[in-house]
């Protein structure tokens, strides 16, 4: 229920940032290829939008991996809908942002956000229809996620007790300094060493 009304409220930022991208090159986005043309969407803008979709999956997992938000920030309404509190939609915002304004080796050997990117697919978009341009193909680079751990490889971190550790043969500085990084959202290396003791 809170994951589905952070994706939604994700999918419609995205919505926005690519309806401004496609005016900005002059392109009608009511105009599309793959979904249905209606006179009230905008299914260029829907096309455009599946190609970018997965940043705001991977957006919300990393917002709720966090654990920073829980059930109170979130709002029931009168009609049972789930609405994101104003604190979580800015730390989802400030996330979406962060990894769109990510920079990737996209031409050239030269790195450039997905932002830029956008803007580039749809201006070379504009030089199909307009005959500039035989042909083209929308390249997106993949987002790099740098990390060793999972969900149930931190939970397992998080509850282990001090017999545990002593019987994996876990230094007690390594699984603090590993827990304070956690709790602290920062990026932590943990070792192979220390993974294979605990799985």
């Amino acid at each position: 229920m809170f994951r589905n009304a952070s994706l939604n409220y994700g999918y419609a930022i995205l919505e926005s940032e690519i309806k401004k991208a496609t005016s900005s090159v002059g392109l009608d986005y009511s105009i599309g290829f793959l979904h249905e043309i209606n006179q009230s969407r905008t299914p260029l803008v829907y096309d455009i939008q599946e190609l970018f979709r997965w940043l705001i999956d991977i957006s919300v997992m990393q917002l709720l991996e966090e654990k920073k938000i829980k059930k109170s920030d979130f709002i029931i309404t009168e009609n049972y809908h789930t609405r994101l509190g104003e604190d979580v939609a800015k730390m989802l915002i400030e996330k979406i942002n962060s990894n769109f304004n990510a920079k990737y080796d996209y031409k050239n050997g030269k790195n450039y956000s997905y932002q830029i990117i956008l803007q580039d697919n749809l201006r070379q978009l504009v030089n199909i229809i307009m005959d500039k341009k035989k042909e083209f193909d929308f390249v997106i680079p993949k987002m790099k996620v740098h990390r060793n751990d999972n969900v149930e490889l931190r939970e397992q971190i998080f509850s282990m007790t001090p017999d545990e550790r002593k019987k994996l043969g876990i230094n007690k500085s390594t699984l603090w300094y590993i827990k304070k990084n956690l709790i602290e959202n920062k990026k932590s290396k943990i070792y192979d060493k220390t993974i294979t003791r605990i799985n």
